[in-house]
């Protein structure tokens, strides 16, 4: 009934999980970090770390440590173990799984009874430790007591009591999930807190903010908001002296940020990045407070105008749909047209809150730093035509010469050179065999999940490709790549050079 195997994967190196979809799969990783893509889910593979899954996965290394993996896999007709391993499971060290995974894979050659019974004593040992509660659901639960009870926090002993464990294994198992002490984990939730009171609650005292996240003494509040915020309050309330909320599919926010001004409302993708509450990670901490809108869905105007804005960034919304947001406020909406340049963006907000300087500095910075990574890369990009795809569930994007904000960075700025043959601006779907026909002698593939490349890296035509039979198909992590704003493209700047060098596609 169960299956047992052990791998590695050196950096850069895939392994497809459950191909066919008719077994439960439950993995461990004793070393290394990757990732791991199953259905809608990307997931970090990390040491300690154990995953079910129910679909076919992709587990890809991305560390020059060896990620060492083992896998249980059994049939999903008469299975018992989904329900008790379909929750949250429990990090363990290798010291303590790895004997017990040994012992399985010896226990699962032998065909004695005796070795039958080792083995479901094993497989039943292993799965209590990895689904105890003390760790797991104890621990949800004692996060979610201090972020409701800022104002009256609990003690360390007192949230022992609560998960019936002793102080020491408390805070030894609280700091192994969190990353802090419950003191930590304390002091930045009353921090998230502060600056959502902040930003949300026009005319609010901090006074009353201190009282609000359980703090007595205002002075206190200023001095570990400073120590944790790099600034004090007075200075974070500055960033929105005039409150601005952007209604927009675009990632405007990126651009005030970078001005020095925090939208009270800014908009959000909570399916493209789950981990970071709907931003890319780079902006998650810079906008804790912001009331963040879906942007998947139509917007709401309540909850925009529950944020009190003094100006509102308006853009036209996906597919020119027309919206009755804020009809009542028409006169503190600022339309913007659609641009086809990031510093376009950047010069007409800078204008309308009055930080032109600023922005020219941001401007000449970045024109800098791309500058810099052209000459980085001259080895690279002097030789070889190259193609720019995306790989998508559904099919493959094949991307022009311009138009785009990431192919004018890359074509113009960085000195790339397209494919001749590439059609003028913007994408068109595309086969594998069409690429095949284009030849191109470099291929980068862009936004991409591992399981879409895989499956496409294992069809005929794909060994056609002339980028692939040398070797010159570049994959860089590139999930939050996004240089509409200024911060987003410092970020990929900076990363550009070491990423694509290292982003060879080797399987």
């Amino acid at each position: 009934m169960f299956e047992i195997a052990a791998f590695n994967l050196r950096e850069g190196l895939s392994q497809a999980i459950n191909e066919y979809r008719n077994h439960f799969c439950l993995l461990y990783i004793s070393s290394g970090r990757g990732n791991l893509v199953s259905g809608n889910q990307r997931l970090r593979a990390e040491e300690d770390k154990s995953y079910f899954l129910s679909d076919a996965g992709i587990l890809t290394s991305s560390s020059s440590v060896l990620l060492s993996v083992y896998l249980l896999s059994w049939p999903k007709e008469g299975d018992m173990l989904s329900d008790l391993l379909s929750g949250p499971l429990a990090d363990q060290a290798p010291a303590k799984m790895v004997p017990l995974w040994e012992g399985l894979k010896k226990s699962d050659k032998e065909n004695s009874i005796s070795a039958k019974c080792r083995f479901q004593s094993l497989l039943w040992e292993m799965l209590s430790i990895l689904t105890d509660a003390a760790e797991i659901d104890r621990m949800e639960e004692a996060e979610e007591l201090i972020r409701n009870s800022l104002s009256r926090p609990l003690t360390v002993a007192e949230l022992a009591s609560k998960a019936n464990m002793s102080t020491v294994t408390f805070s030894r198992a609280f700091r192994k999930r969190t990353g802090m002490t419950p003191k930590e984990f304390l002091n930045a939730e009353r921090m998230k807190a502060a600056k959502k009171l902040l930003l949300q609650k026009r005319g609010i005292t901090g006074k009353e903010v201190a009282m609000q996240i359980g703090l007595q003494d205002e002075f206190y509040f200023s001095r570990l908001f400073k120590s944790k915020e790099e600034i004090p309050p007075s200075v974070f309330m500055k960033r929105v002296n005039e409150r601005i909320a952007v209604v927009s599919q675009l990632f405007l926010q990126d651009h005030l940020i970078s001005l020095g001004i925090q939208p009270v409302a800014a908009p959000s993708y909570p399916t493209v990045y789950p981990a970071s509450s709907g931003v890319p990670s780079y902006l998650q901490k810079e906008l804790e407070g912001t009331k963040l809108l879906n942007a998947e869905k139509p917007f709401q105007p309540d909850d925009i105008l529950l944020t009190h804005p003094d100006r509102i960034i308006k853009t036209p919304l996906h597919q020119f749909q027309l919206q009755s947001v804020l009809l009542s406020k028409q006169e503190q909406v600022h339309h913007m047209p659609l641009k086809q340049d990031w510093r376009q963006y950047l010069y007409e907000i800078a204008t309308m809150v009055g930080c032109e300087s600023r922005a020219e500095c941001i401007d000449k910075d970045i024109y800098c730093l791309e500058c810099k990574v052209r000459d980085e890369l001259c080895p690279l990009t002097k030789k070889g035509k190259w193609a720019v795809i995306w790989i998508r569930p559904e099919g493959i994007r094949l991307y022009g010469k311009g138009n785009h904000a990431l192919l004018d960075l890359l074509f113009q700025g960085l000195g790339f050179q397209p494919h001749p043959d590439l059609h003028a601006e913007g994408y068109r779907n595309v086969s594998l065999k069409e690429i095949a026909e284009l030849n191109p002698d470099k291929l980068l593939i862009l936004w991409s999940h591992e399981r879409d490349v895989w499956r496409t890296a294992h069809t005929p035509d794909w060994n056609k490709i002339r980028a692939v039979q040398t070797g010159d198909v570049y994959y860089p992590e590139s999930h939050e790549w996004d240089p509409w704003g200024p911060i987003g493209r410092k970020r990929i700047l900076e990363a550009f050079p070491s990423s694509i060098l290292k982003a060879k596609l080797k399987a």
